[in-house]
């Protein structure tokens, strides 16, 4: 008898200790799935503004180009503003809805790989800005003409023109060697992450939060 009670008193102990892990655990989850929110929630912000900023550069450069026909250097400028402007509003758009999409009820890994995907959309800002780089000349001919109403063009010598040229190759060049950086295989990479500090962190912030949640899952495993 005495051993059947002591064995009854050992069972108990064990579903109270089971209970208590799995509170545990989901005390854990709770906590650090509202810090992974809050992390997200923090990065609202720029995808936001981001859209409503080059909404209004789209809409003034389209202007710029309809003012400005006559001039094939001021279309030409026009247009690739406008081109550019509407790709970081296609990019803030993407990240925007891949954000509010995120259901916190879902799996880890599904959180996981939901995040990987909001950090890819970040780095696509990057590689936006490295295909802008060889059009860099003719941004700077359309921001000029726009806030101070000249036309440098007409202002500079044939071998102004040909350095411009010849700077444009080289921009070209160092677009080339930031896109292959960029790729997705470096997406975790310090310098990678570095470059996105402020735009991007909130969501390494985050998946460090899943991750811990998943570390402790393991381990009561």
């Amino acid at each position: 008898m005495e051993n059947s009670s002591i064995k009854e008193i050992w069972k108990k102990n064990e579903v109270l200790l089971d209970e208590s892990r799995k509170l545990n655990v989901s005390i854990l989850k709770d906590v650090k799935l509202d810090k992974a929110k809050s992390a997200l929630n923090n990065l609202l912000f720029l995808p936001i503004s981001t859209m409503a900023f080059f909404i209004l550069v789209a809409a003034y450069a389209l202007l710029f180009m309809v003012n400005n026909l006559e001039t094939w250097y001021f279309w030409f400028s026009g247009a690739v503003v406008t081109f550019f402007a509407l790709l970081y509003i296609f990019s803030s758009f993407r990240q925007l809805k891949l954000i509010l999409s995120i259901n916190y009820n879902s799996p880890i890994v599904t959180l996981q790989k939901k995040l990987a995907k909001i950090k890819t959309s970040v780095v696509f800002n990057l590689k936006i800005a490295a295909w802008l780089i060889p059009f860099g000349p003719f941004v700077g001919l359309f921001f000029i003409k726009a806030l101070f109403n000249l036309d440098l063009v007409s202002m500079i010598s044939y071998d102004i023109i040909i350095a411009f040229g010849v700077i444009t190759i080289l921009l070209e060049i160092l677009s080339l060697v930031l896109l292959r950086a960029l790729r997705p295989k470096n997406i975790n990479k310090k310098w990678l992450n570095w470059l996105i500090a402020g735009s991007g962190s909130q969501v390494d912030e985050a998946l460090n939060f899943l991750n811990q949640i998943k570390t402790f899952e393991n381990e009561e495993k």
